[in-house]
């Protein structure tokens, strides 16, 4: 689906990732130029992949997981940079190291933006917590940390522990949990950084065996200038 630019376009990607390619995935590959159509949304449609999941931003912050180069070798990364500053409408777009084994390279399951200099990110083992803190820091961002509890699941796949890729909206947090012991402790660290939402758990021990959670089933809009989510009904 479109991302919104810093002026309020709808930028629709191309919808090509490597990991659906294979004959057994292709189906799961939508046209999502014609499911905008459908929708009577107006996009500016670019020729570039790029995923939904693999980009995490509010108002004129944009984080790109760094997937978009292997993605799309045919641009150098300074080239890239360039046309997402025109599509974008902003200069603040910073690209993250995508997790080892994350076969999506997404960045939902990532970090998430509190507000413009505050950013949440798991708190991983300290190779991969380091080379994203790097990036973060380099350019003043303070750091929060949200527990993360994927090790005990069967495969790479599976969401399972991943509390950052919630669903917010203008009144609620929707988290997910999995009846595991950091269930509690993310719902109390999430309350507390976001004290102005109502935090509303949802089960989500099916959903992150497909290997996505409530922010990955989800389309981002504006609402007061600011990105998120309308309350379901």
């Amino acid at each position: 689906m479109p991302i919104h630019s810093a002026n309020g376009n709808l930028i629709l990607f191309k919808y090509l990732p490597k990991y659906l390619r294979s004959p057994k995935y292709q189906h799961l590959i939508s046209d999502n130029l014609n499911i905008c159509e459908i929708l009577n949304l107006v996009v500016t449609y670019v020729d570039i992949i790029l995923d939904g999941g693999s980009i995490v931003y509010d108002n004129d912050l944009y984080f790109i997981s760094e997937r978009i180069f292997k993605d799309n070798p045919q641009y150098n990364k300074e080239h890239l940079y360039i046309k997402l500053v025109s599509l974008f409408q902003t200069e603040k777009i910073i690209f993250i190291p995508e997790a080892k084994h994350d076969f999506t390279g997404h960045l939902d399951g990532v970090l998430s933006i509190l507000d413009s200099k505050t950013i949440l990110i798991n708190s991983y083992p300290t190779k991969y917590l380091n080379s994203i803190k790097s990036v973060l820091e380099k350019y003043k961002f303070n750091l929060e940390y949200l527990i993360y509890n994927p090790y005990n699941n069967r495969t790479y796949q599976s969401a399972k522990g991943i509390y950052i890729n919630y669903l917010e909206t203008e009144d609620y947090l929707y988290v997910p949990i999995f009846g595991q012991t950091e269930d509690d402790i993310a719902l109390k660290q999430l309350s507390s950084l976001i004290p102005n939402k109502t935090i509303s758990p949802i089960q989500c021990t099916e959903l992150a065996e497909e290997g996505g959670l409530l922010h990955c089933i989800s389309w981002e809009k504006k609402f007061n200038n600011k990105i998120g989510f309308e309350n379901p009904i």
